[in-house]
């Protein structure tokens, strides 16, 4: 036992991960190991490259000039393509790294567009073209032996009909020898990226990974620590006590117990079986449409298994998961099949009249109605695993069935369903688990990957099977999790085979190989092997024949709550005002984990190049926030700084400008005559792990954009927060400033856009330096975000638990009298909040002012910025 939980801790680094959502559809991830960042090596000064003889592929996925393109997904993958409406568009980036011969690589999808091209230019020189309108599969084009020198523009030029696309997804540059042709006298491109080169550009985007993976891996050595001083079963005992009584933690707190009000509202008989239409309430008037499989010529009470949905819009209704239910009936158990919220009969989002969704239904509705959760203290996986419970409930309920001889079995995000109910539901006695995996499901109030371990911890002695394809590449990750729960096993003497992996032919599904492991599986516990594993022929239902209602909507049927209204209840019960501003400022702190070490010296700062341009200079620069994270940053002055003016600090959900654009805000603040610090914090700009995100106005959920929220999920386990460690990177930014001797005695003010408005008012909040504040496009209240049936605002999410303790017009009271703090709100759906609604969400407060006038307009800006000081 010492020996294997000693290869485990050394093996830590595989718990470590970014998730990557491929099987995206399905709701299930796999990991991929952290690439290294080389951020210890530093950025070197001017844009140099790192000395690396034949790098790997240089890759552009976000390119920095757009016109006539959009950023779009399209089957579920990120994609560069004409805008809807144009005809022509182009996208360009510039080549920072060594002149050199390379492969070019053009990855696309060969949409049905007919006569649509890209154009792939080098210095206006075309060197390629892709002709769209084929196959209509992801497709790529390799142009090779191309002399491409340092400083080069390069060019994708798309053209089609009013309907084409052009979808291009990437383009990538591979190193084949020195340069062959004759040089040009190329000037350097003008950009304001800190970081050029792919080298600089892969370490600045791994900086946020890099940090989040160092922290988990902590948390693992502490793990693993801990479960090697474990030494008889009475020690693993208490140490899975501890964890159970830690749930409310991970999940949420359960809602009590309340009559479940069932019944069987129609019947289906079949020859072998009959199939009940069943509708509970797993909370007061929050329906839950089911169906339950009972067995024809038996001896009651017999086998009774629960059987969680994966993701699958028709939810209960899929042919793969009614024939799970089918051979379990076949083979004499008592079958309950429910419908997950957003999916089958159970769609929250939908148009009244054609019943059509307005959020896509399963993966899209779990995460559109699990982010706002988070903010009441409670998670997508609490309010499914809830429902499973309740539904036990109503399994055992029956007199058909034994109630000490319960199983769970599903796939794909029923999978992770059934891991989690017989984790946190004893009365389920065995568990078969193909593919488990989903990303709402496996993310909870104190992150992902640990929690996950910790919770799968409670299984054991129970036995439990994963069921895994070979062709489906996720055998890796779910034996890592197995060899996890096998120490819990071993340590409960209830031996390793009681935890068991079964790989089978296919791939991600519930085919017939993976349902006749299950059968084998808890026929084997259940005392039923003579069943055998074989599996009958079996005959799904119609879509309609499974109903529950007329409509095929619980909602439009039988009204009542939904994960939202759900969730906007839970406010009114958990957010109480703090009056006392001295215990309201540590229970903010406590609550985004922020912590200001008072020994922290002025930011080790490394300058770059200065470019000068218009009126103004621009000095690239990174600042070292704390120990693996660098900022980068522009401070832009103006040829003649006004006296008496301010210095502001800009940050923005957005990143900082990449480009010198006048309409943008750091260089409206700059001509006005004011020196500006525009930065990115972590994960934003050019230290976001991925390329520029775009998501559709009721559907925030893309796999890539969910790689990127993982990181801010992971960063609760180890306890931070990136709303904590974002301000944290504002107010060394301020430390930075108050390090020059030149900005001596002027006011600091803090200009935050979007999401950046919320770090803006944070860090005047612990930062008496700060003078003023101007939020712009910011949200008020986060429970608009609640108690809004729609929203299209993303990233306010990541502080679980937030209003347990605290909200947006709570920092306006604590800044009171100081600083003077200018507000530009928006709702939840971006909109632009009007003087009386924004004044019923903020109170009055001396110090606020809220603006409603076009803050485009430069002398609009400049003249309510600066008229305070």
């Amino acid at each position: 036992m010492q020996t294997e939980l000693r290869s485990l801790y050394r093996q830590r680094r595989f718990y470590v991960i970014v998730f990557l959502l491929a099987g995206s559809i399905f709701g299930f991830g796999f990991l991929d190991p952290l690439a290294e960042s080389g951020h210890a090596a530093g950025w070197s000064q001017g844009g140099g490259v790192f000395d690396q003889a034949d790098p790997e592929p240089i890759v552009f996925d976000d390119f920095q000039f757009l016109e006539g393109v959009e950023i779009a997904f399209r089957d579920w993958r990120r994609v560069v393509q004409l805008a809807e409406g144009s005809t022509e568009g182009r996208a360009e980036t510039y080549f920072f790294d060594r002149s050199g011969q390379y492969d070019i690589t053009l990855f696309y999808l060969d949409t049905s567009d007919a006569k649509s091209t890209v154009d792939i230019l080098i210095n206006n020189r075309s060197i390629g073209e892709i002709l769209f309108g084929s196959s209509g599969s992801s497709k790529e084009k390799t142009i090779s032996g191309v002399d491409v020198q340092q400083w080069s523009r390069i060019e994708l030029r798309f053209a089609g009909g009013i309907d084409s696309r052009c979808p291009v997804e990437s383009l990538a540059l591979t190193h084949t020898g020195e340069f062959k042709g004759k040089t040009a006298q190329l000037a350097r491109p003008l950009t304001l990226d800190v970081f050029e080169t792919s080298r600089e550009q892969k370490m600045a985007r791994n900086i946020y990974s890099e940090f989040v993976a160092t922290h988990l891996d902590r948390l693992f050595e502490q793990r693993m620590l801990e479960l090697m001083s474990l030494k008889d079963p009475a020690d693993w005992r208490a140490r899975q006590r501890k964890t159970r009584s830690q749930l409310a933690r991970f999940l949420g707190e359960f809602p009590e117990k309340t009559p479940l009000n069932a019944r069987t509202v129609a019947k289906l008989d079949r020859e072998r079986y009959t199939i009940e239409k069943v509708i509970f309430e797993s909370q007061p008037a929050y329906y839950v449409s089911a169906n339950l499989y009972l067995p024809k010529d038996l001896i009651f009470p017999v086998p009774g298994v629960i059987s969680p949905c994966g993701h699958s819009d028709l939810g209960k209704a899929a042919e793969s998961f009614q024939k799970t239910a089918l051979g379990l009936v076949r083979k004499g158990y008592v079958v309950l099949v429910l419908d997950p919220v957003g999916q089958g009969e159970r769609s929250e989002y939908f148009d009244p009249q054609t019943k059509e969704p307005t959020v896509a239904l399963s993966v899209d509705q779990h995460h559109y109605v699990g982010w706002p959760a988070l903010l009441v203290n409670w998670t997508l996986s609490g309010l499914r695993t809830w429902d499973c419970i309740r539904a036990v409930d109503y399994l055992v309920s029956r007199p058909e069935v034994d109630e000490n001889r319960l199983a769970a079995v599903g796939c794909s995000g029923g999978g992770q369903m059934t891991l989690l109910i017989t984790a946190v539901d004893e009365r389920i006695k065995v568990g078969a688990a193909s593919h488990p995996g989903g990303s709402m499901e496996n993310t909870f109030l104190l992150g992902r990957s640990y929690v996950d371990r910790e919770i799968l911890s409670l299984i054991p002695p129970r036995p439990l099977r994963m069921i895994v394809g070979n062709e489906s590449g996720e055998e890796p990750n779910h034996r890592k999790k197995l060899e996890d729960m096998q120490l819990f096993y071993e340590g409960l003497r209830a031996g390793r085979s009681s935890g068991d992996m079964d790989v089978v032919p296919g791939r991600h599904s519930m085919n017939r190989s993976n349902r006749q492991s299950a059968y084998e599986w808890i026929n084997k516990w259940l005392d039923k092997e003579s069943e055998g594993k074989a599996e009958a022929e079996l005959q799904a239902e119609t879509v309609e024949e499974l109903w529950c209602t007329e409509s095929g909507h619980t909602l439009a049927t039988l009204g009542g709550e939904t994960g939202q209204t759900l969730n906007a209840k839970r406010v009114d019960q958990i957010y109480q005002p703090e009056q006392d501003l001295a215990r309201l400022r540590q229970r903010i702190a406590r609550r985004i984990r922020l912590n200001i070490p008072r020994n922290y010296q002025v930011p080790r700062v490394q300058s770059g190049e200065t470019v000068s341009r218009e009126g103004i200079s621009i000095e690239k620069m990174t600042y070292q926030s704390e120990k693996g994270i660098l900022v980068p940053a522009l401070l832009i002055t103006p040829e003649s700084v006004k006296p008496n003016s301010p210095v502001y600090v800009h940050f923005s959900d957005k990143g900082k400008p990449r480009r010198i654009e006048k309409s943008l805000t750091p260089f409206l603040l700059a001509d006005s005559g004011s020196i500006v610090l525009s930065l990115d914090v972590r994960g934003m700009g050019e230290t976001s792990p991925t390329p520029s995100l775009v998501c559709n106005r009721f559907t925030g959920y893309t796999p890539l954009k969910f790689r990127h929220d993982t990181l801010a999920i992971e960063s609760t386990g180890f306890g931070r927060t990136t709303l904590g460690m974002r301000t944290l990177d504002v107010i060394r930014g301020v430390d930075f400033l108050g390090s020059l001797d030149e900005l001596e005695g002027k006011n600091i003010v803090l200009v935050g856009e979007g999401l950046g408005g919320l770090w803006a008012l944070l860090a005047a909040v612990y930062d008496p330096r700060v003078s003023g504040v101007v939020t712009i496009g910011t949200l008020p209240s986060y429970q608009l975000l609640v108690k809004s049936k729609y929203y299209s605002q993303w990233g306010y999410f990541w502080t679980p638990g937030v209003l347990c303790d605290f909200d947006i017009p709570d920092l306006a009271r604590l800044i009171a009298p100081r600083p003077q703090v200018w507000v530009y709100p928006v709702n939840a759906l971006g909109e632009r909040i009007d003087f009386a609604n924004a004044s019923s969400v903020f109170g009055s407060h001396e110090n606020l002012q809220i603006l409603t006038g076009d803050l485009r307009d430069p002398a609009e800006m400049v003249q309510l910025f600066e008229s305070y000081f």
